[in-house]
């Protein structure tokens, strides 16, 4: 199994820190409850990106279900490069672009 370097694009860490913000103005501590899901499935994705299904070009989708935000990602040679963090009921467009 090959060893895989993540990267997080910024405008996905715009993303983060957006779900962030939104999820702790909801309830204090649900924005850390997000960030501890989303290293879990980051982590699944390093050990094997090619998991999760293609949903436009090249980009894969993975989810973090608990929440419905997507984790938008591509893979390049042996670096997984994190194009969005967004939410399902978001428009596609926002990241199909990135």
């Amino acid at each position: 199994m090959a060893d895989y370097i993540v990267i997080i694009q910024p405008e996905a860490e715009a993303d983060l820190d957006d779900a962030y913000n939104y999820l702790e103005s909801r309830r204090v501590g649900l924005g850390f409850d997000l960030l501890e899901e989303l290293a879990q499935l980051l982590s699944s994705i390093e050990d094997n990106p090619f998991l999760f299904q293609k949903i436009f070009k090249e980009k894969r989708r993975a989810i973090i279900q608990r929440f419905g935000y997507n984790i938008i990602y591509i893979i390049n040679g042996d670096t997984i490069y994190i194009l969005a963090i967004i939410h399902g009921s978001r428009n596609p467009k926002k990241w199909q672009r990135r």
